[in-house]
């Protein structure tokens, strides 16, 4: 899956509240805000025509005659976010509340402006007042959502999600957002069901074909997660991603030549993807086309130095080919991004070894060893434990 932040383009969101009809107006004005009725007038006229800074000079008029006019203040700090002027907004907003604290447009202009500038713990916070105050507003619950998914709160996030599929007509983007959540939650059946029911909505989606492929391979459901990467693709023959996943697939099942051509598709449409790549060389390797596997693994290294099991794999092509040198170098690389890694420790030895460095083979075998016995017991433990 995508990093979080990626998740946030799954809901299509308004970015300001109240913008086309501001929260007051000079028509529907609240006794506080009586003696400004001129200056709100004014200010309402120039926001309609797009004159943020008349506008902003007239709502701030109306506050010096009106000061408890909160609902000028918080149309005023929705003109300062039209100006890009966000400090200026919040302390705004701020300064409303301190004055009516259940003040919902207030609440939630502050939690669109801190989410715009990607403060999502404070925007979580305003966002869970809004909602507090107004249950049904699908806004609030959207950005609240958004929010959660930014600080990586997905349980907190499909919750919200729930909320928003109750209270809005059948939307395939919530839908495939919570479907995301499910995911992240590992809860794979809850995934499947919501990703059909945004294609029920939205048939002809490669993305959502995609992402149901992944549920319902992580539901075990293998043949069925084929058949839906197979539709994604026949939707969008470039969809990123999608000849991995397909090859990784096929793979699983052992057919290696099928996986071989997925992974090599991939790397047509997308040849920065290493995994792809990683996957096209390890196929070569096992196929002891060594010469190959290693031109697809050194690209992997090096665009990506910290890839440990492209540095194995190539370091056992290379030590097939007689390069112990390299081998060694390559599986030194490998044990020191990962120290606990038995098996490259085991390899390692046995490259030392034809090397003719028997003292270092000897610690490495050791290392080897005491890991694989550390794992056992660590599997042991975690087997026994009370369920």
């Amino acid at each position: 899956m995508k990093a979080a932040l990626l998740l946030l383009s799954a809901i299509s969101v308004p970015l300001w509240a109240h913008m086309g009809k501001v929260p007051c107006n000079a028509q529907s004005i609240s006794v506080d805000c009586a003696p400004a009725q001129q200056q709100l007038k004014a200010a309402e006229t120039a926001a309609t025509q797009g004159d943020w800074s008349t506008a902003s000079t007239h709502y701030r008029a109306a506050m010096q005659v009106a000061p408890a006019c909160v609902e000028a203040a918080v149309n005023l700090g929705v003109i300062y976010n039209r100006l890009n002027q966000s400090e200026e907004a919040i302390k705004t907003f701020k300064d409303a509340l301190a004055k009516n604290p259940q003040l919902f447009p207030a609440h939630l202009n502050l939690g669109i402006t801190y989410f715009r500038t990607t403060r999502y713990d404070l925007a979580k916070a305003s966002l869970r007042n809004a909602v507090k105050l107004n249950s049904g507003s699908t806004q609030a619950r959207q950005l609240l959502a958004l929010s959660l998914i930014a600080l990586e709160e997905f349980k907190d996030a499909a919750s919200e999600l729930e909320q928003l599929i109750k209270l809005t007509p059948p939307d395939a983007n919530t839908f495939v957002a919570l479907g995301k959540m499910y995911l992240r939650l590992k809860r794979y059946p809850d995934a499947v069901s919501t990703f059909k029911r945004a294609l029920e909505l939205e048939p002809n989606v490669a993305k959502t074909h995609l992402l149901l492929g992944e549920a319902l391979d992580n539901a075990g459901q293998t043949d069925q997660a084929i058949a839906e990467l197979q539709r994604a693709i026949q939707f969008d023959p470039s969809l990123p991603e999608a000849h991995y996943a397909l090859g990784h697939l096929f793979l699983k099942r052992g057919n290696v030549d099928e996986a071989l051509a997925e992974f090599q598709k991939e790397l047509r449409l997308n040849p920065e993807m290493l995994l792809a790549r990683y996957q096209v060389g390890k196929i070569y390797f096992q196929r002891d086309q060594l010469d190959q596997a290693v031109a697809e693994l050194n690209t992997v290294v090096e665009k990506d130095p910290t890839f440990r099991p492209a540095l194995e794999t190539l370091a056992q092509a290379r030590f097939k080919q007689g390069s112990i040198n390299d081998a060694i170098s390559l599986l030194e690389r490998a044990v020191a991004l990962d120290p606990n890694w038995p098996q490259a420790f085991a390899l390692l030895g046995r490259a030392y070894t034809r090397a003719g460095r028997r003292e270092d083979a000897k610690k490495a075998f050791a290392t080897a060893q005491r890991l694989s016995a550390e794992e056992r017991k660590r599997l042991q433990g975690a087997v026994s434990k009370p369920k």
